[in-house]
């Protein structure tokens, strides 16, 4: 199956309410989800695959820190690299744009996926008591630092190559 990466346009963002209503209990609106695509200082890209958008993820930039905000793929394509191809793609990006660190909050009972970021290089550095609810659940906060640092590079690169190829000039 080819996957495209893109950054996420207006024509995306019914695609996205319906991931999004799949896998989180509050899920944004259209509405929100076009002010998001407005700011200058969030970054949102769409996994698609065959034409249908089955993950998309974003981040917001903050000075030197990137704040990964959103990562969600759709339930029939969970276990493919989605999640982890974006999440490269918006590191690389940030470092791009001069990001030197990177965080997130993920849920304390959602093991695989904190798994993901620590292959990624995300470290765990403190708890959100009560951070989420339907159902309620804990955050574990996590860092990335040195993330302009030619190891955090290297690490990209190797679990970028772990994953099935794009084919060549398909993301962006």
């Amino acid at each position: 199956m080819s996957v495209v990466l893109e950054p996420m346009a207006g024509r995306h963002v019914d695609a996205v309410c319906a991931i999004d209503s799949r896998c989180y209990s509050r899920p944004w609106s259209a509405v929100q989800w076009r002010t998001e695509l407005a700011a200058d200082d969030r970054t949102h890209l769409v996994a698609r695959a065959n034409d249908h958008v089955v993950a998309h993820a974003g981040t917001l930039r903050v000075l030197d820190e990137l704040h990964i905000t959103t990562v969600a793929v759709d339930p029939d394509h969970e276990g493919k690299g989605h999640g982890t191809r974006l999440c490269i793609e918006l590191l690389r990006l940030g470092i791009a744009a001069g990001a030197t660190a990177a965080t997130l909050e993920v849920r304390a009972q959602a093991h695989r996926t904190q798994r993901l970021y620590g292959r990624l290089g995300f470290a765990p550095a403190g708890i959100r008591s009560r951070y989420y609810d339907r159902p309620a659940d804990d955050a574990v906060i996590m860092w990335l630092h040195d993330l302009d640092s030619p190891e955090i590079g290297e690490r990209l690169d190797r679990v970028a190559a772990q994953l099935d190829p794009i084919p060549d000039g398909a993301a962006s």
